[in-house]
């Protein structure tokens, strides 16, 4: 099947703040032990998850938004996840679904993807599955032997199965702590090498982590960082525009490295204290997280201020509930709050709906990029190098079909 992308909600700028995105936690259960894992408190209350019926009547009465982004423990733990997605697409209209995962139960992926493309062909799905490191860096930080070669095997999976498909984006998604750090440009450049993935994400450790002192990012190292990276955000970008000719594919580019490393500034500036985001935060106005228990948030990182089964799961009484009002004061579009968060989720949602910024922020960050971008010095002889220097199983991933 071969499919374009195209009506994905971060296309569009709007200054008409209201429900964009909803962070919907499926479960509380996860099969991993991610020693960065933020919310490894709230799944240890182990409390009941909300029901499908509980979740239907959140549907019935959201109205429509763009975004609906799924979270947990692992959301591949919830056996209902496909009809969840099913039921926001037909009672609110979603354009975009994100899927997170581990990439422990790859066949289920893979499963799932393909019934979804056939039950909600409009909608853009991202498979966003989480590998940090080489090997043992990789198990070790997500507290699972073997999680590496299970992961590779389940990009690998999605690669045969949605390559040629345009409605489904495969995304890595690397967490950085104190195991990875050293490695992540080599390991950004083998997977770049080695694995058909369309982006990149690199994300800091947040929140109240599992472990103490996984965090090691400062504003100093991440600016480092990300000027390191810009080569290959160029090289993603590129590969994203294959197949766009002319101008089209010089707006891709552009509002690719534009947008990616205004998110990354912004992050940069929250490391070690709070800084301005020049823009408004729109928590609570554009974006609902809801718990896997029914707990709601304005954001991940803030306070639970509510549960749905108090306003008889009713998300339009939710978003315009005192308790909400509050907490969108008390944020004060950020400038008011001490809580300049470096969560990418909400400067990305944020930005969309600060459009005068929006523009600035972005023709800024595409003129740094353009300015550390160079070609990657990629070959099979370093990708080969890589592996025996990270002792990579090369018998495993040629099995896998990597090699």
């Amino acid at each position: 099947m071969k499919t374009k992308r195209a009506g994905s909600s971060f296309q569009k700028m709007s200054s008409d703040r209201k429900l964009e995105s909803v962070f919907l936690f499926v479960t509380g259960k996860c099969n991993a032990k991610c020693k960065m894992c933020f919310y490894a408190d709230d799944m240890e209350k182990k409390e009941q998850d909300l029901t499908f019926d509980e979740i239907r009547k959140l549907s019935e009465s959201a109205g429509e938004f763009n975004r609906l982004w799924l979270s947990g423990g692992e959301p591949t733990l919830r056996d209902e996840l496909p009809g969840i997605i099913e039921m926001f697409y037909t009672n609110n209209h979603i354009k975009d679904a994100n899927i997170p995962t581990n990439g422990l139960r790859g066949d289920r992926v893979v499963e799932w993807v393909k019934r979804l493309r056939n039950s909600c062909p409009d909608l853009n799905i991202t498979v966003s599955v989480s590998l940090d490191g080489f090997g043992r860096t990789h198990d070790t930080q997500r507290g699972v032997p073997g999680n590496f070669y299970k992961t590779v095997e389940t990009l690998k999976k999605v690669d045969e199965n949605f390559a040629h498909d345009g409605k489904v984006l495969k995304n890595i998604a690397t967490v950085i702590t104190r195991y990875n750090l050293e490695e992540i440009i080599d390991f950004m450049m083998w997977s770049f090498g080695r694995l058909n993935v369309l982006t990149h994400t690199i994300e800091a450790a947040r929140g109240m982590t599992r472990e103490d002192g996984v965090k090691i990012l400062t504003e100093k190292s991440l600016l480092e960082l990300q000027d390191k990276i810009v080569p290959f955000y160029a090289a993603y970008a590129n590969r994203m525009a294959e197949g766009v000719t002319g101008f089209r594919k010089r707006v891709t580019r552009f509002f690719y490295l534009g947008l990616i490393r205004a998110m990354y500034t912004i992050r940069a500036g929250n490391i070690d204290k709070p800084t301005p985001w020049g823009m408004d935060c729109t928590a609570g106005e554009t974006t609902l997280v809801i718990d896997y228990d029914g707990r709601f948030r304005s954001c991940e990182l803030r306070q639970p201020i509510g549960n749905v089964k108090d306003y008889d799961y009713n998300v339009q009484e939710i978003m315009y509930a005192q308790a909400m009002k509050k907490e969108v004061s008390e944020i004060g579009h950020g400038y008011a709050a001490n809580c300049w968060c470096t969560h990418g989720c909400w400067i990305m949602s944020s930005i969309v709906f600060n459009p005068g910024k929006m523009v600035s922020k972005i023709y800024k960050g595409y003129r740094q990029t353009k300015k550390l971008s160079k070609p990657l010095n990629l070959s099979e002889q370093l990708l080969t190098d890589l592996e025996l220097k990270y002792s990579l199983d090369r018998g495993k991933l040629a099995q896998i079909g990597i090699l």
